[in-house]
């Protein structure tokens, strides 16, 4: 019975891994904007939409070392608060985008307004689905379960965004400094992964054969930062 049930439970988790995807994949709180994309393999058992085109995240973050509280979350009393999680005719799926480390937040226990301090650490990232009116929604879901790992917010990650510009496939580099670049197309798809060590101010062509959207995720040492790029 026991070897049953974990079979199951293994499904289940396997399932809904399947349905929910963050982009970059691994990221944490210092990876700037994530894509978060629903039903890409046309499977809702995570949350049934029916056909509603417009679905909303309710986000969490964990700060200590309880995970059964949300230490951040946004004001669940007020649907402008939420991530917009809208369905892609295009794509054909469920896709929202947003930086974790920046938005604005209700801090526990006070559930006064504020963004997250420079060097918190954030061990996980937590969500469920909702509609519109907030009379549905899913089960609570864990970021960790889908890529999301424990970092502190680093002062760097958004300090230095003067240091480095992406636009039509190329990247400038502003500062000397040793580089890890990874770039993902709308798919998810890593088309990128190098390392650069940039000596002085140089623009480096990523050499994408195709145009359109892509996110590119820029490190080095603790700053890394993830910015949507049009190649054209």
């Amino acid at each position: 019975m026991k070897t049953k049930l974990l079979f199951l439970t293994l499904l289940m988790f396997g399932i809904s891994q399947a349905q929910v995807e963050l982009v970059p994949n691994p990221c944490d709180i210092n990876s700037g904007t994530i894509t978060f994309k629903y039903g890409e393999l046309g499977d809702y058992s995570v949350f049934d939409p029916l056909s509603d085109p417009n679905l909303y995240l309710y986000t969490g973050l964990q700060t200590d070392a309880d995970p059964l509280t949300w230490d951040y979350h946004d004001d669940f009393s007020d649907v402008s608060t939420l991530i917009p999680l809208t369905y892609d005719a295009v794509l054909g799926y469920y896709v929202a985008t947003f930086n974790p480390a920046t938005r604005t937040y209700l801090e526990e226990p006070m559930l006064n307004t504020t963004t997250i301090p420079s060097g918190t650490e954030v061990f996980d990232w937590y969500f469920l689905i909702t509609n519109s009116d907030q009379s549905r929604q899913s089960a609570d879901l864990k970021g960790s379960d889908y890529g999301f790992g424990s970092a502190l917010l680093s002062v760097e990650a958004f300090n230095r965004t003067n240091d480095v510009s992406v636009g039509n496939g190329t990247i400038t580099f502003n500062s000397a400094a040793q580089y890890e670049i990874a770039v993902y197309d709308v798919l998810g798809k890593n088309v990128v992964d190098k390392t650069l060590n940039i000596t002085s101010q140089t623009t480096h062509n990523l050499q994408l054969r195709k145009t359109g959207v892509y996110l590119v995720k820029i490190s080095s040492g603790s700053y890394s930062r993830t910015v949507k790029m049009l190649k054209y």
